[in-house]
Order: structure tokens, then C-alpha cells, then sequence
């Protein structure tokens, strides 16, 4: 792009602003030595900033820098008296009047400065000094000027309130109040949720009557920044500038009539016109907006209903019906630098409204009050944390989103690279950072391409990048995609490849989760990332069903055969069953989903929706007791166990007895196998790449290498191991069959029970799963038996985790099933005497091939995984010493990670649990209580036992709980000690 000039030519050089600059701050911190050091270092802080800035924000005269203050000798101004004025889109866009004039407690920062964006490597961009553009900077100046003013009035001038206006506060807070007791009371309302907006938005949920036209809608959020600033923004919130990337022509431009009045500094009345399709007649509310502040760090802004103003008409005939609108906003400052925002409203269109009108034209709206606000907030960041990287993330792909909608599907490319240069210009973060590391521009535009290309290595170091190893490096983000399912995956092991960008993640923490976000985006909407993923999974699976269907229509139209078709098509009704039951369990709770699942099973089409949940990183819904990680590796099991396997062993049964060996039936059993094999590596695949499940068990999850190659080599090698392996054990069962079925079940049977009481003698015998009962002992049957299977037929690598087999058991039936391989050929060499048996080489030819494929694949698996987990092959660990040691293996402050011991069967952890997991929720009861961290849930703390709750929680819980019986409770009133009150000792 060429380069082109700023809007207006600055007036004086950068070395003439940084002097008088300096000069100013110096004197500033000088005068303000008895506030403290701290003001000192916050206003260096914030110079170092604006010395930046100055590059391109040209300056008149001192009096745009210093509100009322007289020219000094010194100043730029002084050197040119005569400095053309700046235009008006600009001539208001410098705030550093109001650092230095204003003292440190009522300073409010504007860091979104509009200005060509220069850095090192980058040119300006030609967009940036548009019509638009201009536009935008206008708009946003007026917001500027009106939240400024509102943010000095919040802080410093005293207010006095009518009774009419702390009765409409009042009001507010009791719609916020109402509204959170009715969703506790659970069934009383049925709530559901709206479209979110940002990661920080916690939830939008709406309860629409349709008798009476009440809408009711409540949202929790949090933005960055000062509880002020955000009230401001949110009083101002229906005139202000909304699209921070110069969308200009889809404004909204309001006139200065838009207020009907303003009585004084804390409140406006303006009324509010709804524009609904024909033939409904259109809306109009008339609100009055009135804010208090009812502590230090609280606010509460309502807007209230009024029937009547004396500028608006009423007249009869009117073709505009009077609405009411009642919207609040309750914020609170946190001490994580966020302001926590619940938002209640209560509309009333002036009768019913069809649903399709509430949700397109009405909900939007409010969904817009929230995520604007989030946007403009997000762009100010400054100092990003960990937690931010979500969010930018987020406005980025957003920003992407929003320039591709202006052009057609070939301006894609371009348009998507304007949408970075936005986002880098607007978010204040980005552009703190671009002059320390230029090549970021370069990087996020080669992502947003989205474009599988060769991806040479690169090995500079973080100081070292230019454009070109930026370049580089997008290009093999996009390459690891295509080999992962989870976005947190890719990008986890993309940065484990490239030693800068581990330098860059140390130094910004949030640069992990940023690209997270923009590698979801990219996994969606790549043809050759989820979309192949998808597609080939049900690819497969269709082919799978297809060949299954096939040979059992050929079986039925096969004179003798006519009972292996029976057989496979049970086998294909049961598991269709199973697996419809399994959806009803995953969504009793909603018809909708549960009728989505049901279509997709009966169709062949399960796998996919299943590949296309995880890929698009959808997460588990209230309704859905699964996550949806673990539903497909469920689902895929039945699939395997209940339809797979057995087909396959029933097709080469019928292969090996029948007079004609036919090449359909060959293929079938191929595809069968294929089909298993890729189903096993790529669940083994998926949960041991997982970064979630690499954090939370790092001692089980993580012996796939991290490494481009050697991953590929580890998921081919583990495939062709898995294919030879069910191709022997099917061959093996067959055969065991064919010769005599008593060997064949005697084989199973005592493979199985020596495994049965292995796991009894070793205490090890039930699940882990938190049931009661006979219930718990059926699961433990079902549950060991299909483990065992699966380890046995599929060779499924999860099997050997302590909670399932154990490495040990894994091992033994691994190689139990080649040793069966063998002793069938024998069996069937010596034993089998019908005139169809398949000759002795054939079959020593055949088990010879299938042996070193699999050999040749074992010996590539063991070299190319990661060392340190060889052990968890042939480990003995029980699942209570392994949660034991994972559980320590956690520092003191994860509690999000511990508290997952909790949510297995208590004999898991009973050996234990008083020593380790009762100390630290007694210590830590009070401050999650406080805190409410986003898995403290009552979920899991009904599955707490109750000695591991403070005593004086378990007598709160017993009316909302019921954790303490009446005799309990009885028993301990006379004897509460003081100490057990607070949550010390002293409770056995």
C-alpha cells in the first residue's frame, strides 16, 4: 500500500513537542510531590503514552493542551503564532489538555485517539484519512466532550435528588432485584437465553408474556475500566457513536431535539421512537434518565417511563402508539479493574406482539446495549491481562467479520486485512504494541487469509522477527489447524513450535487466548480445517453404514445367509436404539436439540454434528449433562462396540464359511476396520491434544509430540497399529468361531474375568462415577465390560488411564488379543474340518502381513512419542493414587483444576480426602462463597460430602440444600464453638 499523508501536517517537529512535553510533566510531578510517588509514576506513565501520540496528533496552540492556561515563552504555540487551524473533524481530538490541567484523582483518559497509525514496518493507511473516517472522529469527539463532562459531574459535584427521581432509582434496583429472584426460583419462569455478545458477558436472559406484551430481560456483564467512565458512556449510550472501525454511513444520526429536556446534571428526558414492519404501527416511549451514585464504587442508572411530555403530541388519531420502556443499569466498580454491569429491563409495546417482532426487532436491541459497550471498553484497554486476550480476540474477528460484509466474496482477502489495520488502529493495546513489535501487522494479516500454504520453519528469536517471519509463522498456524479439532489445541501447539512466540507469550499473557479466538474463527470457517474434519467423519461414517446396509441386504438375497443378515441388522437397530437413548439422557430437557440428535442418528450423520460441536468450540448447555468433547468420544464408542466391531466379526465369519469369497465383502470388512481405526486414534488424538485436559492431568494427557512431524507420524502410526490390531482380533474371533464357538467364548470369557477380578482384588472394581447403590453396581459391570472391550477390539489409547483399565491391564489384553490371533490359526488349521476351509499358507500369509504391519507400527508409536509417558503404559496406578497425585500435583491457588476430584464417586478419594481435600475447602469455603468463581456452582456443591463443608454454610445450606439433618442439627446446636463459626477447627 503507498504510503499516504496524515489528515492535516503537524505544526512542529517531534523534538519540539517532546521538549515542551517533558517539560510540562516535570513541572507537574514537582507540584504534586505531596500527593505521593504514586501520582508521579502514573503520570510518567501516562506521558510516555502521550509522547507517542504526538506523533500524530498535530497541535495549534497551548490552549489545546492547557485548558485556560496562557502561552508560554516555551510552547510550540509561541514558535508559530500564525498556525493554521485543523479541521473540524480534528481540532477536538487531543485530550492532553485534560490530563495536565485536571488533578490526578478526576483525570479520565481517552485513549482511543484517531489518527493515521504509524509504526516502523507499516505505512499509513490510506482508509484512515476518509470521508468515514472523519466522520467517525466527529462523532466520537462529541462522546468524548458529553462523557467527559458526565464522568467530572459523577465525581465531583454534589447532587440533589427529588423524591420523584430517588423513587425512580429505587424503582430500578427493584426490576434488577425481582428479576434475579425470579430466575433462582427455578420452574417458576421459564427464562431462556438470548443471543450473548462477548466472552465477558456473562448471560442475556428474556421472559416474554405474550398475553399481556410484557417483555422482562435481564444481563450480567463486566467492562474494563472505571465505574465513571462506564455510567457515562451507558447515560449517553443512545446518540453515541456506536462502530468504532468507521462504518459511518450505518450511524445513527439523532438530532439535538432527541432531548426533550434536561432539568439538571443527573438526569434528561428524551423520547424514543420504534420503527416496526407494516402494517404494525409504530412505537414512540418518552424515558426520563436519571443516575445516582449510591457509594464510592456504585452507580445506578435507570431509565424510566413517563405517559406524557409537553413537546410531544397526544393527540388522538396519532398513528404512533405510546410505548413504556423501563431499563436499568446497576454498576459496580471490582478490584480486578472491571465494572460489573447487571442490566433489567421491563417493555411494554402497548399490547401483544408477534414473537417473530420481539425477537428480531426488540431483543437485538438490547443485545446491542451490551456488546457495544463491551466493544468500546475493550478497544480502551490499555494494560491488557491475561483474561483480556478473550476479549480482543473477539473484536478482532468481529472487526474481520464486519469489513468482509462491505465487498463480495472476491474483495474477501482484502477487506479481511482492513479489518485488522481497524482493529490495530482502534484498540489502544494494539497500538501500545505495534511500535516494540511491527511484524504483528504482518502476522494477523496472513492469518486472517485463512490460506493453507507451505509453511517454511522459522527459528528467530522474539527480537529478531521481521514481516517476512511473520508471515511465516501465520502460514503455519493455518497448516496445524487442519490437524486439530480444538482451536486451543492448534494454537497450543503452534506456539510450542516457535521459540518467539513463547518469548511473546512471557511477555504478554494474553497473546494465548487472542489467537485462540482467531484460530476458532479460522477452524470454522476453513473448507479445509473443521469443514474437512465434518465432512470426512461423515464421510466415513456414511460409507461405514452404507457397506453395513449393503451386505446385509446381500445376506437376505443369499440363499443360506439369510441369518448373518439378520444378525447385522439387529446390530444396526440396537445401536441406533442405544444411541437414541444416550441423546434422550443428553437432552430430556429440550425437545429441540433432542429432536436434532434423533434426526442425525437415524440418518448417519451423528458423527458429524458431534466433529462439527467440538470444532466450533460449542459448550456444554444447561440442559445437557455431557460436555460435548465427551458425547462424541460416548457416541462414537456405541457406534464402535454395538455396531462396528460386531459386524465386522459377523462379516468375516460369513466370508471365511462361505463357498464364494466375494470382493464386496472384503471391502466392507476393510472399511469397517478403517472406519474403527480412525475413530480410535482420532478420539486418542483429540483428548490427549486437548490443552484443557493437558493442564488439568498433566501426568496421563501429553505423549503426543508437539512437533508438526512427529505428530503426524505418531496419529498415522497409531492408525495403522489400530488397523492391523482389529483386522487379527475379528480374524481371530471368527476363526475361534468357525472351529468351535465353545473356544470362542471360553477365550472372551476368561479374558474378561481375569480382569473382573484383577480390578476386585486391587479395590479398584467400581467406577468412578458419583452413583449410589444397585445402580452404581450395574455401571461398574457396564462400565469395566465396555472398557475392556473397547481396549480389546479398538486398541483405544484412553483405556489405560487409572480410572479406566490401568496401563498394565491395557498392555496385557493388547497383547492377549495378537497372542488369540495366533492360537485361531491353529485352532482353525487343526480342528476345522469342512470342505470351504481356507488353506494353511493363505491363512499363515495373511496373519504374517497383519502381524508386521502391526509390529512395524508399535515400534514407530514407541519411538516417536514422548518419553515421559512411556510408563503410562504399563503403569499399575489405581484411580484413587492417581487422583491423589494429580490432585497435589496442582499449586495452592488452582482451585479450578482440584475442584474436579471432588466431582468423582467419594471412595475414589476417601483414602485421602480427610488429609488433603477437607483442609483446603475449609480454608477456602468462605472466600468461593465470596468470590462465586464460575464452577461453584450448586452442582458441585451437592456432590461436596457434607464433612467437607464449614459447618455454618451446611446449616445455611439445610433450607436451600438440605445438607444437615434435623437430628444432626439437633445434636450440634448446644455445642457450636466460636471457632467453628469462622470456620476453624474443632468439626470431626
Amino acid at each position: 500500500m503507498p504510503s499516504s499523508p496524515p489528515p492535516s501536517v503537524p505544526l512542529f517537529s517531534q523534538a519540539q513537542i517532546e521538549v515542551w512535553l517533558r517539560s510540562r510533566v516535570e513541572q507537574f510531578v514537582s507540584e504534586n510531590k505531596g500527593n505521593g510517588d504514586a501520582d508521579a509514576e502514573v503520570c510518567r506513565d501516562m506521558m510516555s503514552s502521550f509522547l507517542y501520540f504526538a506523533q500524530v496528533n498535530p497541535l495549534t496552540d497551548d490552549s489545546a493542551l492547557v485548558k485556560g492556561s496562557q502561552v508560554k515563552p516555551d510552547s510550540p504555540a509561541s514558535m508559530s503564532p500564525s498556525s493554521p487551524k485543523r479541521s473540524d473533524g480534528q481540532k477536538k481530538f487531543s485530550s492532553i489538555g485534560r490530563i495536565l490541567s485536571d488533578r490526578a484523582p478526576t483525570i479520565r483518559i481517552r485513549r482511543i485517539q484517531i489518527a493515521p497509525m504509524m509504526s516502523q514496518t507499516s505505512n499509513s493507511l490510506s482508509f484512515l484519512s476518509s470521508p468515514e473516517a472523519s466522520q467517525y472522529i466527529e462523532k466520537s469527539n462529541k462522546d468524548l466532550d458529553f462523557e467527559n463532562e458526565k464522568v467530572l459531574q459523577m465525581d465531583n459535584v454534589v447532587q440533589r435528588y427529588t423524591d420523584e427521581e430517588d423513587a425512580m432509582i429505587t424503582s430500578g434496583l427493584g426490576l434488577i432485584d425481582g428479576m434475579e429472584m425470579m430466575m433462582e426460583m427455578k420452574g417458576a419462569i421459564s427464562f431462556r437465553d438470548f443471543k450473548t455478545t462477548f466472552s465477558a458477558t456473562k448471560f442475556l436472559k428474556g421472559y416474554y408474556n405474550s398475553k399481556d406484551g410484557n417483555i422482562y430481560g435481564m444481563s450480567s456483564y463486566t467492562a474494563r475500566g472505571d465505574v465513571s467512565m462506564v455510567a457515562a458512556r451507558l447515560t449517553n449510550y443512545f446518540i453515541h457513536c456506536f462502530n468504532p472501525a468507521f462504518a459511518a454511513g450505518e450511524e445513527t444520526s439523532l438530532e439535538d431535539r432527541f432531548y426533550l429536556e434536561v432539568p439538571n446534571s443527573h438526569s434528561a428526558i428524551y423520547c424514543q421512537a420504534f420503527t416496526f414492519p407494516a402494517p404494525m404501527s409504530d412505537r414512540e416511549a418518552i424515558v426520563n434518565i436519571v443516575w445516582k451514585r449510591t457509594s464510592k464504587k456504585s452507580i445506578v442508572i435507570s431509565y424510566h417511563p413517563l405517559t406524557s411530555h409537553p413537546k410531544v403530541s397526544n393527540k388522538d388519531g396519532d398513528s404512533v402508539i405510546r410505548c413504556s420502556t423501563q431499563l436499568v443499569f446497576h454498576l459496580t466498580q471490582l478490584d480486578d479493574g472491571t465494572v460489573e454491569t447487571k442490566m433489567g429491563f421491563h417493555i411494554n409495546f402497548g399490547g401483544n406482539l408477534p414473537k417473530f417482532v420481539v425477537n428480531r426487532f426488540i431483543i437485538p436491541e438490547f443485545e446491542q446495549a451490551v456488546g457495544h459497550t463491551q466493544a468500546y471498553f475493550g478497544y480502551s484497554i490499555f494494560d491488557p491481562t491475561k483474561a483480556d486476550g478473550k476479549l480482543l480476540g473477539e473484536l478482532l474477528v468481529n472487526q474481520i467479520k464486519t469489513a468482509r460484509k462491505r465487498g463480495g466474496w472476491k474483495k474477501r482477502a482484502d477487506l479481511g486485512k482492513v479489518g485488522v489495520d481497524e482493529f490495530l488502529y482502534c484498540s489502544v493495546a494494539m497500538r501500545e504494541l505495534l511500535p516494540r513489535h511491527p511484524w504483528l501487522r504482518a502476522l494477523l494479516h496472513e492469518i486472517s487469509l485463512n490460506q493453507v500454504k507451505i509453511a517454511p520453519t522459522v527459528k528467530k528469536v522474539l527480537s529478531d522477527m521481521k514481516d517476512q517471519d511473520a508471515i511465516n509463522l501465520a502460514k503455519g498456524l493455518s497448516t496445524i489447524i487442519l490437524s486439530n479439532l480444538e482451536a486451543s489445541a492448534a494454537v497450543d501447539q503452534w506456539i510450542t513450535q516457535n521459540a518467539a512466540l513463547e518469548e511473546f507469550e512471557e511477555e504478554h499473557k494474553w497473546m494465548r487466548l487472542f489467537f485462540v479466538e482467531i484460530a476458532q474463527f479460522n477452524l470454522n470457517t476453513s473448507n479445509l480445517g473443521l469443514r474437512l474434519r465434518v465432512f470426512g467423519g461423515a464421510l466415513l461414517s456414511t460409507v461405514d453404514l452404507f457397506t453395513d446396509v449393503y451386505m446385509t441386504i446381500r445376506f437376505f438375497n443369499t440363499e443360506g445367509d439369510e441369518g448373518y443378515g439378520k444378525i447385522n441388522a439387529i446390530l444396526i437397530g440396537l445401536t441406533m436404539f442405544i444411541q437414541l437413548l444416550a441423546s434422550y439422557a443428553q437432552n430430556k430437557k429440550s425437545t429441540k436439540h433432542f429432536s436434532q440428535d434423533a434426526f442425525c442418528v437415524l440418518t448417519g450423520f451423528k458423527p458429524a454434528l458431534d466433529a462439527y460441536k467440538v470444532g466450533s468450540g460449542a459448550e456444554q448447555h444447561d440442559h445437557q449433562v455431557m460436555s460435548p468433547l465427551l458425547e462424541m468420544s460416548i457416541f462414537k464408542s456405541l457406534e464402535t462396540v454395538f455396531e462396528a466391531v460386531p459386524s465386522s466379526v459377523v462379516q468375516v465369519y460369513a466370508l471365511l464359511s462361505g463357498k464364494e469369497k466375494s470382493l464386496d465383502a472384503v471391502i466392507s470388512i476393510l472399511v469397517s476396520a478403517a472406519t474403527i481405526a480412525f475413530t480410535s486414534s482420532m478420539l486418542t488424538y483429540d483428548w490427549d491434544t486437548s490443552p484443557a485436559k493437558r493442564v488439568s492431568e498433566p501426568q496421563f494427557y501429553g505423549f503426543i509430540p508437539d512437533k508438526a512431524l512427529p505428530r503426524a507420524v505418531c496419529f498415522l502410526s497409531m492408525m495403522s497399529l489400530t488397523f492391523a490390531h482389529v483386522l487379527l482380533l475379528t480374524s481371530a474371533c471368527a476363526l475361534l468361531a468357525l472351529t468351535n464357538p465353545n473356544w470362542l467364548l471360553l477365550f472372551l470369557g476368561v479374558d474378561m474375568g481375569i480382569f473382573y477380578l484383577y480390578k476386585i482384588v486391587r479395590g479398584d472394581f467400581f467406577y468412578w462415577l458419583n452413583l449410589a447403590g444397585f445402580l452404581r453396581f450395574i455401571t461398574a459391570i457396564l462400565s469395566r465390560f465396555g472398557g475392556k472391550f473397547m481396549a480389546n477390539f479398538t486398541m483405544i489409547m484412553q483405556g489405560r488411564h487409572p480410572q479406566e483399565m490401568d496401563g498394565l491391564s491395557f498392555a496385557i489384553s493388547v497383547l492377549t488379543s495378537v497372542v488369540g490371533s495366533f492360537l485361531s490359526v491353529y485352532a482353525y488349521s487343526n480342528y476345522y474340518d469342512e470342505d470351504e476351509k481356507i488353506d494353511g499358507e493363505t491363512l499363515q500369509t495373511t496373519l504374517g502381513s497383519l502381524v508386521s504391519i502391526w509390529f512395524v507400527s508399535a515400534v514407530t508409536f514407541a519411538l516417536v512419542i514422548k518419553r515421559e509417558y512411556l510408563h503410562t503404559f504399563y503403569s499399575m496406578e489405581t484411580a484413587s493414587a492417581y487422583n491423589r497425585k494429580n490432585f497435589l500435583h496442582h499449586k495452592e491457588d488452582q482451585d479450578d483444576k482440584k475442584k474436579g476430584v471432588l466431582s468423582l464417586h467419594p471412595d475414589v478419594y476417601k483414602a485421602w480426602g480427610e488429609e488433603l481435600i477437607k483442609p483446603w475447602t475449609i480454608k477456602n469455603w468462605n472466600r468461593w462463597e465470596e468470590e462465586k468463581p464460575a464452577w461453584f456452582t450448586d452442582k458441585w456443591i451437592e456432590a461436596v460430602p457434607n464433612e467437607y463443608i464449614p459447618f455454618e454454610w451446611r446449616v445455611k445450606y439445610k433450607k436451600t440444600k438440605g445438607r444437615v439433618d434435623d437430628s444432626q442439627l439437633q445434636r450440634r446446636r448446644g455445642s457450636i464453638s466460636v471457632r467453628e463459626l469462622v470456620g476453624g477447627k474443632g468439626e470431626r
